[in-house]
């Protein structure tokens, strides 16, 4: 009587390709692990720091320390507490929604226009081309300094970035009619601005707050 001998080669395969599938996963988990770790450590931190953000309507002469009777909308930015802040760094974007449902969205960076936030103005003419918010320091410069201008100075506690005047703020806001006003007739008191600070190198938020204009 023949003996059928059963040979083991069959079952030894499937279980060495087993093995080597799961050799080839642990490694491209530890390489993406070390891929991963090294993308996070790399990136850079948010600074820790307390801002305070109003829009007021106001007598625009307190940015250069006169009463000079002369109203408009102002946009300040205070560092209360915190480690310093390189504007370049940067990016303020606003959203603002009138009450006919209309958005406006505007980002500000250390690469937006220029202009002449004093168009109009003789007491100030030559004064105000910059790029705001811009470092409310006259011992820095005026606002045509570029030392002052938003992405070339450093912020640190105690320093306000301005926009000074009602055309600075329509700028800065993106509701401008290109003279020096305000394109939204609905804008004023009372009115709500989202505003939201980003940390561009590390693509966190240092101040996220929605913003009554007082």
């Amino acid at each position: 009587m023949k003996k059928m001998i059963k040979s083991s080669e069959d079952a030894v395969s499937p279980v060495v390709g087993v093995m080597l599938m799961l050799v080839v996963t642990i490694i491209l988990a530890a390489v993406v692990s070390a891929f991963a770790g090294g993308m996070g450590g790399d990136m850079e931190k948010a600074p820790q720091a307390v801002l305070d953000v109003e829009i007021k309507y106001a007598d625009m002469g307190m940015n250069v320390g006169i009463d000079s009777s002369n109203f408009g909308y102002i946009t300040s930015f205070e560092q209360v507490s915190g480690e310093p802040i390189p504007t370049k760094d940067l990016e303020i974007i606003t959203y603002y929604t009138n009450i006919s449902g209309d958005t406006y969205k505007h980002e500000q960076s250390p690469s937006s226009d220029t202009y002449d936030i004093y168009t109009g103005s003789p007491l100030y003419e030559g004064y105000g081309i910059t790029r705001v918010p811009y470092l409310n320091d006259l011992s820095v410069g005026w606002a045509s300094n570029e030392k002052v201008w938003f992405g070339n100075f450093v912020l640190t506690t105690g320093d306000i970035m301005t926009a000074g005047t009602t055309q600075a703020t329509a700028e800065l806001l993106g509701i401008g009619d290109g003279s020096g006003g305000i394109a939204d007739p609905d804008f004023g008191v009372g009115s709500i601005v989202d505003v939201k600070i980003k940390h561009v190198p590390s693509g966190n938020f240092i101040y996220n707050k929605e913003v009554i204009v007082q």
